[in-house]
């Protein structure tokens, strides 16, 4: 797998040629050279399906709510947001993430959509009985907290160099640009900006910062600015 910049050569090791590929799979994540989520959101569906198989016995006997919701929370809605920290939020991501959710929501609750339907019940009146996480609260959580990690660091790791570094040879190309890791922190900091500069409280108005500034601050990066705080 090779990006723009690389040239036709070939390349080998002692001697043996490496294949090339266009996707390959690093630590249980799906990567290639175009960001595309596609194959890597297909992965996700068929581990939080092979994770819910093992426990639907059992769920099926739960008369807990809370237990059977915790067992759920803990095997497989992190099947299905592994490594969900380093993609970025789009509203079709989300969309797909919360689709195979509700496929299990309804399975853990042993309805399809056929009887669902004829029981007259919404999405959100499955959610309040099931009281599942939601998989987007999931995956902004794990996020923010990945991202506090990664600024944090002082080991000169690549993810915070590649984090910071602005190509200056490039020029922006036409049309909207897709949405980047970081945006999400970019946005919501922006929001916290604005807030606290018309909050009637003086003792909490502050400077405006980055995000990669907070971040760097533990308790500031908890306190100020928890994930889904409004």
């Amino acid at each position: 797998m090779k990006n723009a910049f690389c040239d036709g050569e070939r390349i080998e090791l002692e001697g043996t040629q490496i294949a090339e590929t266009m996707s390959y799979v690093y630590l249980g994540r799906s990567l290639n050279m175009e960001n595309d989520l596609k194959e890597e959101l297909g992965r996700r569906r068929r581990a939080a399906w092979a994770a819910f198989g093992p426990l639907r016995e059992a769920t099926d006997q739960l008369t807990d709510h809370e237990l059977r919701a915790h067992l759920f929370d803990s095997t497989v809605l992190p099947a299905l947001c592994y490594a969900a920290e380093t993609w970025s939020d789009t509203a079709a991501t989300l969309k797909s993430l919360r689709t195979v959710h509700r496929a299990l929501e309804r399975c853990l609750l042993r309805y399809n959509r056929r009887t669902q339907l004829q029981a007259g019940l919404r999405s959100s009146d499955l959610r309040r009985i099931s009281r599942l996480h939601d998989p987007a609260e999931y995956l902004s959580k794990a996020k923010h907290r990945w991202a506090g990690h990664l600024m944090r660091r002082e080991d000169d790791r690549w993810t915070r160099r590649t984090l910071e570094w602005i190509p200056r040879e490039t020029k922006r190309p036409r049309g909207r640009p897709p949405t980047r890791w970081a945006d999400v922190f970019a946005a919501r900091m922006d929001q916290l900006n604005a807030q606290l500069e018309t909050s009637q409280n003086s003792r909490r108005r502050r400077p405006r910062c980055s995000w990669m500034t907070m971040a760097r601050e533990r308790i500031e990066w908890k306190r100020c600015w928890g994930p889904h705080d409004k």
